[in-house]
């Protein structure tokens, strides 16, 4: 993504990090939170309570659609930010999911919310991430199915943050240069990135190859020719690698899950949206954990 467009995108993270640990929910403005129901309440006090069947509000872990919240003695679910709970620290965000099988900044939290050290974003070089970069790389994962993330690092998989480097290609192309700021490596398991906003792409190189994408029988990428130049022009793919499944298919699973062409895509071309759709949903898993 370069120029007018890798700004308006940047800028819009930014705005979302902002209020990413916001204390309440007026980030999210009334809406209750997973699909709401009549237990879930806003207070005065503008926090969110969830009203148990004998009507007292609930306190401590709940477990609601596939979600991990947690409310304080007043009944307050926790909106944003880390949170020890009985010696223990999780990380929250402004809708109260507490995050687990994900990466926040630089870390993997696992299955119980607990950092697993092993599988953090490793940084190459002397140069260190700033607050924004590591705003950025928890909000574009965010937008990435948690039982992929789960599969990238059972997979042995790691994230690679050259944070100096400038680019990882520079093919020249009917527009000109275009650099690529990423680079996805099945050999050695790697997605390395030098740039925040490739993130997406990297990642989704690797769910194409572990999906099977790049199978002469994949339907996703048959549907995917289909669409053609058109499709093409969309994602703003160079000549260079139009014949190129793996980036072609990053391309589409960036543009798609970060929100940025979701709309427009989903409506020109359904079919592709739909075999992506399954795709993304296919490491979806239902939290066991009790607590």
């Amino acid at each position: 993504m370069r120029g007018y467009q890798a700004a308006k995108r940047a800028a819009a993270a930014l705005f979302l990090s902002a209020f990413l640990l916001l204390p309440s929910c007026a980030a999210f403005g009334m809406d209750a939170p997973g699909s709401g129901g009549k237990n879930w309440h806003y207070g005065k006090d503008h926090h969110w309570i969830y009203q148990d069947e004998d009507g007292s509000s609930h306190t401590g872990w709940l477990y609601y659609e596939g979600e991990w919240y947690w409310f304080d003695e007043r009944g307050w679910l926790q909106t944003g930010g880390q949170r020890d709970i009985n010696g223990v620290r999780y990380f929250f965000f402004s809708n109260g999911h507490m995050a687990h099988n994900q990466y926040v900044d630089l870390k993997f939290l696992g299955e119980n919310g607990q950092e697993e050290k092993e599988h953090a974003i490793r940084v190459i070089g002397t140069e260190r991430p700033d607050s924004r970069d590591k705003d950025l790389i928890t909000d574009y994962l965010y937008e990435v199915p948690r039982g992929w993330q789960k599969q990238f690092v059972e997979d042995g998989w790691e994230f690679l943050f050259y944070k100096k480097k400038q680019y990882f290609s520079a093919p020249s192309t009917s527009s000109g240069i275009y650099y690529v700021r990423y680079s996805t490596d099945r050999r050695y398991k790697k997605v390395k990135f030098c740039d925040v906003d490739s993130i997406l792409q990297g990642f989704g190189e690797y769910v194409g190859y572990r999906a099977g994408c790049y199978r002469e029988n994949s339907t996703m990428m048959q549907e995917y020719w289909k669409a053609g130049p058109v499709l093409q022009d969309i994602l703003e793919i160079p000549d260079y690698y139009a014949e190129n499944a793996a980036f072609c298919f990053g391309k589409l699973f960036s543009d798609y899950v970060s929100g940025e062409k979701t709309e427009e895509l989903t409506r020109k071309f359904p079919e592709v949206c739909e075999e992506l759709e399954k795709i993304l949903h296919q490491k979806d898993t239902k939290v066991t954990v009790d607590r």
